[in-house]
């Protein structure tokens, strides 16, 4: 677990607010929070209040890319997500990656089901078809927008 004092954690969990806040409140509500990093649950448990679905999400920030890529996390915690995912079918966890700027205002966002993570690491040209245009998200058909 991260020392909650360290930049690391704190810009963590400010990226986290900052994906929370792109949830309306008059068409989510958020659940749970997962209480530390390093937590073996995403980040967050939504409920789209509308459809009564109720989804995952991991955030994850990113002041830039190493050597061409965006570096989501290592391997073994890559397999952790796609285990959680698999347990909680139907339930779809996410991965909402922000990118340059700061935590709580990103240059980009990108999001993507963690079933679609195929590496730890993705190039940039894997995450523009999946950048987000929008100051808020919705979920439709098992995805968010």
């Amino acid at each position: 677990m991260k020392d909650r004092d360290s930049a690391q954690y704190i810009k963590g969990r400010e990226f986290e607010s900052y994906v929370a806040g792109m949830f309306p409140r008059r068409d989510f509500e958020i659940l749970q929070r997962a209480d530390s990093e390093g937590s073996k649950i995403p980040d967050l448990y939504i409920k789209d209040l509308k459809k009564r679905e109720k989804f995952w999400v991991e955030a994850k920030w990113r002041a830039r890319l190493y050597n061409e890529k965006y570096k989501i996390c290592d391997a073994n915690r890559l397999d952790s997500y796609k285990t959680f995912q698999a347990s909680v079918k139907p339930e779809t966890v996410f991965m909402v990656l922000g990118l340059g700027g700061e935590p709580s205002d990103p240059n980009e966002v990108f999001c993507l089901p963690v079933s679609e993570v195929e590496y730890p690491e993705m190039f940039l040209s894997r995450l523009i078809p999946i950048k987000h245009e929008h100051a808020t998200f919705r979920y439709e058909r098992g995805r968010i927008y």
